[in-house]
């Protein structure tokens, strides 16, 4: 797996009108995506539960918790369209306040 770095995310997301868009390589092999996933949330200070595996896609329930942030967003990664992708949970969340806390963290 090749190295996911904050900078890479920060450079490749891409606010949409209902999630932000992670345009980097999507991992290859199940081990690979719990990895990315994993990797993903320690960068970003999230803790990943609720993982959930299709025939062509992973989503996993992503929360964090800080002094001035609170909120919990979908990881979906699926190989069908090539995409990965953050969802906002509840009414309370927006893509933009997704995009702005990993332009943040």
């Amino acid at each position: 797996m090749q190295n996911l770095t904050k900078e890479d995310i920060q450079q490749h997301a891409v606010v949409n009108e209902q999630s932000v868009e992670i345009r980097v390589a999507l991992p290859l092999t199940p081990l690979k995506t719990q990895q990315w996933a994993e990797q993903f949330c320690e960068i970003f200070h999230f803790s990943l539960s609720d993982a959930d595996w299709g025939a062509d896609r992973f989503q996993a329930l992503v929360t964090t918790q800080s002094s001035d942030t609170n909120f919990q967003c979908i990881l979906c990664i699926e190989w069908l369209c090539e995409a990965i992708w953050l969802e906002p949970v509840g009414t309370q969340q927006s893509p933009n306040a997704i995009y702005q806390y990993l332009q943040n963290t």
